[in-house]
């Protein structure tokens, strides 16, 4: 606290870590898709489930035979659900805790964008906004709504863009603006 008593607001985390954060992320994800698929985890039942799955397996046939012979069960098939598991799932771990297991190991976390700490409503929200395109695919998936589906690719776009606002003076992605978050050191909060 300064003299006035006004609790001061810690520096948020820029685009340089935040990105470690994601590529750590990514590459983490990639081997949790990898050994999910090896091991025949995933929601195989939900992919076989959707409109045209068989045209799409149809046209992967080649690799299909291919990836089953190097072991990965259920080959494509095995594939797309492990990542649509995967695709919901690892980012869902940030919304329940304020740190992709990325930024956790770089000693990050999301609070509210005046520095106090979150909460899992927070991250929640944040979850949704940042993740719009998966969510949105998902929840097509799983209701048949075609029209959300086609929504996704847009509202992802957008999101994806609005990290550019990163390189901003606030330092807040389009995500954290309409979240109302940001990201610290986790030391600071």
């Amino acid at each position: 606290m300064d003299t006035l008593g006004a609790t001061k607001v810690p520096n948020r985390v820029g685009a340089v870590p935040r990105l470690a954060a994601a590529a750590l992320d990514y590459f983490m994800s990639t081997i949790a898709v990898t050994v999910c698929a090896l091991q025949g985890w995933g929601w195989s039942n939900v992919v076989e489930h959707l409109p045209q799955s068989s045209e799409l397996l149809a046209m992967y046939q080649p690799m299909d035979e291919a990836l089953v012979e190097a072991g990965l069960v259920r080959g494509v098939m095995g594939l797309l659900a492990a990542s649509a598991l995967l695709g919901i799932v690892y980012p869902l771990v940030e919304g329940l805790t304020g740190a992709s297991p990325g930024k956790w190991m770089l000693g990050l976390r999301v609070a509210h964008a005046d520095g106090r700490s979150g909460h899992v409503s927070l991250y929640m929200k944040r979850f949704v906004i940042k993740f719009i395109r998966p969510v949105l695919g998902t929840i097509s998936g799983l209701s048949g709504l075609g029209l959300l589906g086609w929504l996704a690719g847009p509202a992802g776009l957008v999101v994806t863009l609005g990290t550019l606002l990163l390189l901003a003076p606030h330092r807040q992605a389009l995500h954290d603006k309409l979240a109302v978050t940001a990201v610290f050191r986790r030391v600071e909060l």
